[in-house]
């Protein structure tokens, strides 16, 4: 058994007895640092694996965006019925799913999800007795109020129907939370030592003494250790071995990846010029025409609107947008430009805003439609239809367009996401 697979042995068992004592609680909340919540996220997908011995326990993820909180009930609900169909097609008696709209007033659709999903329950011998653990992880959030709003109506939903066997799962930072706490959810904490997960590491990766693969890996977890205390000198020394041992390997990506995390150390540790200065070095080391060029340029535009630097951050995301588009990284493109547009959202640069935007479009028509279901287009054509409010030709061109790639239902909510 390798030291991650031990880890998440641990947090089985600890999932187990978090659930046996919260049985009437709707929702349970994992937190922790970024590792441990990550390490959280692996176990939750482990779950799916058919030879998971869970009992009764079924897992449903979902990392779909949430555009709003009268679309996302609706956004799962499309998912299981999908799921459904497939079923319907390939099993014998699969009973029928009537589902019948509610009379109730609510304020989400969080009940176009849950009602269903109850007489689903009720009707299927194979999941009648089965707990339903539905984790949520949404990759972009447009409004925190809403989803706060949303899951609250989901777990009064829960307990208003003294169902005890659907559970809603989330995991999120122990001190940047995302939920308040006055969600009916009980959280625990997941921990997991990152030093022991080290050393177990390099006693089950050192078959051969003074291997440089293993060496680097155990730089880089000793430097995620010495970060996550704070211990910013420690954690210098260590990455600057990283990047020697890497290029030692002609481990480009690795060397990277250790010089970004050194960035990080430098930020944390305020030494700005430290930062902006192994910023430079990365750029002048990756590969050019690559998507991590790309994510480079990202993170760096990122890092100096941190630091209210917004004209070359503009200029970076710039960068990012042209490597992209010419390598093909067509979705990452769109993520750029959606920010430039984004930054220019003002009286004065709202041009530029609209000619972002529109670049957008005009890289879309490149795309698979799965990636275009996955990028940024969707939010970025909603700003524009607003945009376009006084223009009936543009509107209908775009509204046109659209309705091809995703359909009648195709805007979401336009609240300014997060710049990064």
């Amino acid at each position: 058994m390798n030291p991650v697979d031990l880890e998440l042995v641990k947090l089985k068992r600890q999932w187990q007895k978090t659930v046996a004592k919260n049985q009437h609680v709707p929702m349970l909340i994992a937190v922790g640092e970024k590792h441990e919540t990550d390490l959280f996220d692996g176990f939750i997908k482990s779950r799916l694996s058919e030879d998971e011995d869970d009992g009764d326990a079924i897992f449903l993820i979902h990392y779909q965006e949430f555009n709003g909180m009268n679309s996302f009930g609706q956004t799962l609900f499309d998912d299981w019925k999908e799921y459904y169909e497939l079923l319907e097609k390939s099993e014998e008696n699969i009973p029928q799913w009537e589902i019948s709209d509610s009379d109730e007033q609510f304020k989400t659709d969080a009940y176009k999800a849950f009602y269903p999903l109850l007489e689903l329950k009720k009707k299927f011998p194979k999941i009648k007795n089965a707990g339903i653990f539905i984790y949520i992880a949404p990759l972009r959030i447009s409004d925190v109020k809403e989803l706060t709003v949303w899951i609250q109506e989901w777990c009064a939903l829960c307990e208003k129907s003294f169902c005890d066997d659907i559970k809603l799962v989330w995991a999120e930072h122990h001190t940047h939370k995302t939920l308040p706490e006055n969600i009916p959810a009980y959280r625990f904490r997941v921990e997991v030592d990152i030093h022991q997960l080290m050393q177990n590491t390099a006693a089950h990766t050192n078959r051969k003494k003074n291997s440089a693969d293993t060496d680097f890996q155990q730089q880089i977890l000793t430097a995620s250790n010495h970060l996550s205390k704070s211990r910013f000198t420690e954690a210098e020394f260590a990455l600057k071995n990283a990047v020697k041992l890497a290029r030692e390997q002609k481990n480009k990506q690795g060397e990277i990846s250790a010089y970004f995390m050194l960035t990080q150390a430098f930020i944390a540790d305020r030494k700005k010029e430290k930062a902006e200065d192994t910023f430079q070095t990365i750029f002048q080391e990756v590969d050019q025409d690559t998507p991590l060029q790309v994510q480079m340029y990202m993170n760096y535009g990122s890092y100096l609107l941190g630091n209210s630097k917004k004209t070359k951050a503009e200029t970076a995301f710039e960068k990012a947008a042209e490597v992209a588009e010419n390598i093909g990284e067509y979705a990452m493109a769109i993520e750029c430009y959606r920010i430039i547009g984004t930054l220019n959202d003002t009286l004065l640069s709202k041009e530029k805003m609209t000619e972002s935007f529109e670049r957008c479009l005009i890289i879309a028509e490149a795309m698979q439609p799965s990636a275009r279901e996955q990028s940024s287009l969707k939010f970025v054509a909603s700003v524009l239809d607003n945009k376009y409010s006084g223009d009936v030709e543009k509107r209908t061109k775009l509204n046109s367009i659209m309705k091809n790639y995703f359909g009648e239902d195709w805007k979401v909510s336009i609240e300014k996401p997060k710049y990064g």
